[in-house]
């Protein structure tokens, strides 16, 4: 049965101190699979070890436990542990825009503070991962400072988060509220996701084995040739088309006669495939109660049937605990992962990665006999990714007396990433191309903590804790890429050193290779103390103090002071004594205010000089004449020498139940938060040529509500067993200022306006077609039609709603609409078991989303698309492809200089909400069966478990589109990203 809860605050942990590590101790309310403990805590008696845990728990902070034995969220075959959390946390949503093995999956944890405008905003967004105690460093944007186009990060872009084996974590805790976040100070500003891993356990020597193996189906996609792209572009040429358009009809659709686009589009043959899946993790622990240890190693292969991409990781984790004295332990961890990462072959990153456009009059063809002729060549090339990642720490405790102890750790986590790219001259009109990048970051920290228990009555407790840290974070990366080799022969661009350490290249045009690096350092000092008090374990207060330095931060505001309170009440014994429908009451509310830490060091320098002689789409020239040189950040935008700390304040207050007898608990908690003073480049300056200067003054409100409830009817020890678990998170921004007394703002495609959502679409409002010139409304002043900044609209042209009634469609006329970010997210899990049969699903659901089909909008504006040379003509292979309804769109006139199918509109919004069915697993324990405990052999197995997986079985949306998920961070539908697959897994975990 579900067990009443009893919490206690007790000391504030340093980040040295780190004690979740093990766990927290205490009682717990656990559930079968998916353990949604909102108040709860880690049973200690799963997890033993040498060490004791303090327990810091407010009602917004969720535990999923996955160290029972049996839980189903050990065997799902999500190797990221974004997959593992999606749809089972309150609050926090998981954006998955690809299905492509290894690529970024991004978290946020009640909404965003930052409005989108470009991919280095998302960067901004992400929690705080801590990994046994460890604060992970997170990647660093600053690569897209170089990069011409920012469709996908430069160099492997691997998530670094894939390093964790879902197999080696006993618990994630997400922390949401500021009263558990200001543990980890400014890093956690938004939202912390704390991953314990597995430990010793001191009852008994153990080995683990659990083993899976299937493929990720290929999916049904509706193909198309010439003929039928011939019937689509034939109404628009025969309603509008003039004799000279004729005469430029694109000639791979002229001539009907030739196979490699008039014949059988089965291109998908050579791009779809079944593809295996696999998964293996053996682990082994034992030891004494003075000394423990646990040590595993594993190695999964993720395939998406599309493209032939993969991703092989192989990881290891050791831990070691021990107690020379007994008033001093010592404890030990490691972990290291290596991720290898075969990647899409769109043409569009590739055109990135090599900064380069061909001729794209003629696309790929969809007949698979042509088709495969391009791929021959694409397999001269190669594109290698490897990503490596090693965290661990060292930590001593030294229990002085009972009441008080003194902990010293040093932490460290550090990663890499490596490409080396090669493309053949075969590719890129006769003209080769080789590059590489090499990249790292890694951090360090220095920990020392005091924790002090007041001797007191058994009515009273106080507690009193006291640290200080130092951080060290270091990010670099070389890139390096060539054009013209001599031949394709020749696949390495390699350097020479000369006697000046300047370098030569061996092979290619010195004057055809370039070069860049960047290095950034931040140094984070922290000094905290926090006082707690409870009374008779029922009403408890805690008060925290803390103070950060960050070296990115000017001189004159270096140190930021952030306050957090926090309080709970026990209401059972004081209300509900009586009651016994009633087993666990509790009120908890706090308030903290946390800062907010700038990415880059260059705040820090105030007005600078840089490298920023390009220009639109160049964004790095380094030299005027041939002579390097160096100028202001015109581009950039200007910093002064005001900049201050940007901060949160943070209020929740929740409700913590257990009712009727254990079988229902419920959790409710409100939030409200507001982020103040942000940064943010405004237009200014624009006299000396800069476009905009950052200043602080944004200030961004996020609020909204979590619930979760977990419903276990049947009586605990009857051979069925139902546990529900649903879980539902509410958030809405408002902007509430901007800086300089700003009423509004515009960053390229985004519009911001004080008053209304950060997230919003700025777009036209489209009421349908000018069937005929005089339909078209005219200016009884001016006796002129209404027109599109300055063009006169006519027949074939949309009917745009002239807001402000100028009869001029301009950017005035637009409206802030939808919401790129959810308004609701949530899910539900069930799991039965019978016996020795368990089964179970969980699902995901996303509400109150918008998308942009900009596939549809670039499906329809096929004219100005291959009338010039840029990103926007390339064609994929998947082009080839039909999805969506084209019949809801109008027959606008696609040469109108007014582009009748342009994006900033809402013709092409469309509710993004979805429900997945994201998994259905089946189960048997066959240690539990007679025969089984009948058994002469195999005596030393003590559980034998044999299971089976299908993921991603069911989508149920009204978006016209591809899977609603497969989404930019900007709420565009680009038709890029790999679908998700449905994935067949059978397993078997063996424990000795």
């Amino acid at each position: 049965m579900l067990l009443p809860v009893r919490i206690s605050f007790t000391c504030l942990l340093s980040l040295c101190l780190q004690s979740t590590l093990y766990g927290w101790s205490g009682g717990s309310r656990t559930i079968p699979g998916i353990r949604d403990a909102v108040s709860a805590s880690i049973d200690t008696a799963d997890v033993p070890t040498v060490t004791e845990s303090p327990a810091i728990k407010t009602s917004s902070s969720i535990v999923i436990r996955l160290d029972s034995t049996n839980s189903r969220l050990n065997f799902l075959p999500f190797p990221a542990i974004q997959q593992l959390l999606k749809g089972n946390v309150a609050g926090l949503y998981v954006r998955e825009p690809s299905g492509e093995p290894g690529t970024a999956i991004d978290m946020l944890i009640r909404g965003s503070a930052v409005p989108f405008t470009n991919p280095k905003d998302v960067y901004e967004s992400q929690p705080l991962v801590v990994l046994d105690g460890i604060p992970l460093v997170s990647p660093h944007p600053f690569v897209y400072d170089i990069q011409k186009y920012n469709y996908v990060r430069l160099g492997t872009a691997t998530d670094i988060l894939n390093r964790i084996d879902v197999n080696d974590i006993a618990s994630v805790r997400v922390i949401k509220d500021a009263a558990d976040l200001s543990i980890y100070g400014p890093r956690a500003v938004n939202g912390v996701i704390e991953i314990n891993t597995r430990q010793a356990s001191l009852k008994r020597s153990s080995i683990s084995v659990n083993s899976w193996f299937g493929f990720a189906q290929k999916p049904h996609i509706n193909t198309m040739n010439a003929a039928t792209e011939n019937i689509f572009r034939g109404r628009f040429y025969d309603k509008y088309g003039s004799a000279a358009d004729f005469k430029k009809y694109p000639s791979y659709l002229r001539d009907s006669t030739n196979p490699a686009y008039y014949g059988p589009a089965n291109w998908t043959d050579l791009y779809y495939h079944n593809a295996a899946v696999r998964g293996i993790n053996a682990n082994i622990s034992g030891g004494y109660p003075r000394a423990n240890f646990r040590f595993s190693i594993g190695n999964v292969r993720n395939a998406n049937p599309a493209d032939n991409t993969r991703m092989d990781r192989y990881t290891a984790n050791f831990s070691i605990n021990m107690m020379p004295l007994k008033w001093l332990t010592m404890s030990t961890m490691l972990n290291g992962a290596m991720l290898e990462r075969k990647r899409n072959t769109y043409l569009r990153d590739r055109f990135t990665e090599m900064r380069y456009l061909p001729d794209l009059t003629n696309p790929l063809p969809p007949n698979k006999e042509n088709y495969s002729t391009y791929l021959a060549e694409v397999n001269k090339s190669y594109d290698n990714n490897k990503a490596n990642a090693f965290a661990g720490f060292f930590r001593l405790k030294a229990d002085v007396t009972k009441t008080f102890n003194i902990t010293s750790q040093v932490s460290f986590d550090y990663n890499e990433d490596m490409r080396d790219v090669f493309y053949p001259g075969t590719l890129l009109e006769t003209n080769n191309f080789a590059s590489n990048f090499a990249g790292y970051g890694q951090r360090v920290i220095f920990d020392n903590a005091i924790h002090f228990v007041a001797p007191s009555e058994k009515q009273h407790s106080l507690k009193f804790d006291a640290g200080y840290s130092l951080q060290f974070d270091q990010n670099k990366y070389n890139y390096i890429y060539a054009y013209k080799g001599p031949n394709d022969l020749i696949k390495i661009n390699q350097l020479t050193q000369n006697d000046d350490g300047s370098l030569t290249p061996k092979s290619f045009l010195y004057q055809l290779v370039y070069k860049y690096l960047d290095k950034e350092r931040q140094r984070l000092a922290s000094l905290y103390g926090r006082l707690s008090y409870s009374f008779m374990e029922q009403l408890e207060v805690s008060l925290l103090l803390r103070s950060d330095a960050s070296s990115n931060m000017q001189g004159a505001s270096r140190w930021f002071m952030s306050p957090t309170a926090g309080v709970k009440w026990e209401m059972k014994p004081a209300l509900f004594g009586s009651c016994p429908l009633i087993n666990h009451a509790t009120l908890s509310a706090g308030w903290g205010r946390i800062g907010r830490l700038l990415t880059y060091d260059r705040f820090a320098q105030g007005a600078q000089y840089t490298v920023d002689m390009g220009w639109t789409n160049e964004p790095v020239i380094s030299s005027y004449g041939g002579i390097s040189a160096l100028m202001r950040p015109y581009t950039y935008g200007y910093i002064g020498n005001s900049i201050s700390w940007p901060y949160s304040d943070q209020f929740n207050a929740g409700l913590d139940a257990v009712v009727a007898g254990g079988k229902i608990s419920l959790n409710i908690s409100g939030y409200s938060r507001t982020d103040k003073n942000m940064l943010i480049s405004v237009p200014a300056f624009s006299d000396y040529g800069y476009t905009g200067e950052f200043t602080n003054g944004m200030v961004v409100r996020n609020a909204g509500a979590d619930i979760t409830v977990t419903y276990r009817p049947l009586k605990p020890g009857s051979r069925l067993q139902w546990n529900s678990s649903f879980n539902a998170g509410f958030n809405r921004n408002k902007l509430l200022a901007l800086p300089g007394g700003l009423r509004q703002i515009t960053i390229g495609e985004r519009h911001l306006e004080i008053g209304k959502a950060i997230d919003q679409f700025w777009v036209l409002k489209n009421e349908g077609i000018y069937n005929d010139k005089n339909e078209v409304p005219v200016d009884p002043q001016t006796n002129q039609p209404l027109n599109y900044l300055g063009i006169p609209l006519t027949k074939g042209d949309p009917k745009w709603k002239d807001r402000n009634n100028d009869f001029t469609i301009d950017d005035k006329d637009k409206t802030l609409t939808g919401h790129y970010l959810p308004v609701f997210t949530g899910g539900w899990s069930n799991d039965f078991t019978y016996g020795n049969f368990s089964i179970g699903f969980s699902l995901y659901a996303v509400f109150g989303r918008t998308i942009l089909n900009k596939s549809m909008a670039d499906r329809f504006d096929f004219i100005n698309r291959e009338s010039t040379l840029d990103m926007n003509a390339v064609k994929e292979i998947t082009s080839w492809s039909r999805t969506g309804n084209y019949s809801k769109y109008p027959l606008y006139n696609p040469w109108s200089s007014v582009v009748p199918y342009r994006t900033d509109q809402d013709l092409f919004l469309e509710n993004g909400s979805f429900v997945k069915l994201r998994n259905v697993m089946l189960g048997y324990d066959l240690t539990g069966t007679g025969w089984w405990k009948r058994r002469k052999w195999l005596t030393g197995v003590r559980k034998l478990y044999v299971y089976g997986n299908v993921a991603n079985l069911l989508t149920i949306t009204r978006y016209s589109g591809r899977d609603p998920e497969l989404i930019n961070f900007n709420g565009y539908d680009t038709g890029y990203g790999l679908p998700i697959p449905r994935t067949y897994t059978l397993g078997l975990k063996v424990e000795l």
